[in-house]
């Protein structure tokens, strides 16, 4: 019936006899392009709300039917873009029909395209440019800097681990002089145990945490404090104390249990502190040990400044200047300092006692109800304080290495060192010691044995100092 009707410009003449209007209707293209202008949209946009193509889009507004596909695709491209526009479907797919009868001969209306380029859904490639390749790289830098910031805090909030694996209980005891104490900890930590009296050790734990010790023990309760200091951080570990126990001598054969009977122990006592020949720079002196006494007395005399020659063994102590007469010297004897020290239950005894400087003979002196005094006697010396002198003792292991070496400041060593070579080196301060293979360079500081400086091949600057491990320094020696 609609192709029936008799069609003037925009119009149609049916049934309706509507009034007809003679001014003639615009191309199909023309009424789309008009219609989506209206409406406000550009191609792009009506080609994301109807899902057609922007190339059939633009051949529709153009009338290039060359363009676009088969008729039935056509046709509904028209129904569904006229829908979009508001428009009337069927006159559309009407006016479309008339104008492919005579596009040969129909004059078309040119239809500009947006200035912008046409580009197909799905084809846009991504174009990485200099802007992005940094902003991706300054995003791994921060995330790396991140990354290395926790694992440091982690590394700084973790406690320095430490355990003693001998021996297995925190009492035990042995009936011995000395004891191996061994345990485990970090790499590289610096596990410091302190003894009675003055006994204190340090050792450097091996590659894989574990250490070992040996300890003096006297007769009685020995105890002992055992603290790990990670060589990195500095942080100390939770200090483990241990108890040894020797015990202490039996009865003499033949005597009776009840003390009326007789004496119920042989009269002994054994020194832990302090040792032979001690030199101190602070005065402050520990008398330390153990006995089977009941009464520790302990004397001194003074035998001379620090650096005289001390007296031969068993000569007699000179004689005392006649009343009234001026001695060899107006310089005034230094008193010796002692006292009574009481033992406790156990037999261990300590007491401190405070020395000025010089050469001093200290006597200890044990007594037990209707027992033999026991005595021991040790030779100290103690020195004005001054400054600390470190001496560090490099050996070269493995092959040949090159050595420089600061001994505070000051360069004592710059060269080429041949397997087997020793040397001898002193500062009060610090040392710093560059090599170009620090696992060749074996050190000792004042009679800590430190290990090879590093792994082989390793090179760089490490900071040497009393007390702590090798640290790696910031800027070369």
């Amino acid at each position: 019936m609609a192709r029936q009707q008799l069609r003037f410009g925009s119009r149609r003449l049916g049934r309706d006899r509507t009034p007809i209007d003679a001014a003639p209707a615009p191309p199909v293209g023309e009424t789309l392009q008009l219609a989506r202008e209206r409406k406000g949209v550009d191609l792009y946009r009506a080609e994301r709300d109807t899902k057609i193509r922007l190339r059939y889009l633009s051949a529709l507004e153009d009338g290039d039917y060359d363009e676009l596909p088969a008729p039935v695709y056509t046709k509904g491209f028209l129904r569904n873009y006229a829908i979009y526009l508001g428009l009337e479907p069927d006159d559309i797919l009407d006016r479309w029909r008339d104008e492919m009868e005579q596009q040969r001969t129909a004059t078309r209306v040119a239809v500009i395209p947006p200035p912008m380029p046409i580009v197909e859904p799905g084809g846009r490639r991504l174009h990485i440019t200099p802007s992005m390749i940094v902003a991706g790289l300054v995003g791994l830098v921060v995330i790396a800097f991140v990354g290395y910031i926790g694992i440091q805090l982690l590394r700084f909030a973790e406690v320095t681990p430490n355990r003693v694996t001998n021996p297995a209980d925190v009492f035990s005891q042995v009936d011995a002089a000395s004891i191996t104490i061994a345990g485990e900890s970090g790499p590289g930590a610096r596990v410091h145990i302190t003894g009675p009296g003055d006994q204190a050790y340090d050792v450097i734990a091996h590659d894989d945490g574990t250490w070992t010790q040996e300890v003096n023990l006297a007769r009685g309760q020995n105890d002992f404090t055992i603290v790990a200091t990670d060589p990195v951080t500095g942080r100390a570990s939770k200090a483990i104390t241990i108890t040894i126990n020797v015990p202490l001598p039996s009865p003499s054969p033949g005597s009776s249990a009840t003390p009326s009977a007789g004496p119920p122990i042989t009269l002994t006592l054994s020194l832990t502190s302090p040792s032979d020949g001690l030199v101190s720079t602070d005065g402050v002196i520990v008398v330390a040990g153990t006995t089977t006494g009941g009464r520790i007395n302990v004397t001194s005399t003074y035998l001379g400044t620090p650096d005289s020659t001390p007296a031969p063994s068993g000569s007699p102590s000179p004689s005392p200047a006649p009343s009234g007469s001026p001695g060899p010297s107006a310089t005034p004897v230094p008193i010796g300092p002692g006292g009574d020290v009481a033992p406790s239950i156990s037999g261990t005894f300590s007491a401190t006692f405070n020395f000025d400087p010089g050469r001093w003979q200290v006597t200890i002196v044990a007594y037990a109800a209707d027992q033999v005094p026991v005595a021991r006697q040790v030779t100290i010396v103690v020195r004005a304080p001054g400054p600390v002198i470190q001496h560090l003792q490099l050996t070269i292991e493995n092959n040949a290495a090159f050595v420089r070496v600061l001994a505070d400041g000051a360069r004592v060593q710059n060269g080429q060192l041949s397997v087997g070579t020793t040397r001898q080196y002193e500062a009060s301060e610090q040392f710093c010691v560059r090599t170009a293979n620090a696992g060749s360079v074996h050190l000792v500081l004042d009679a800590l044995d430190l290990g090879l400086l590093g792994a082989d091949g390793e090179s760089g600057s490490w900071i040497v100092k009393s007390g702590l491990a090798p640290v790696r320094a910031a800027r070369p020696c």
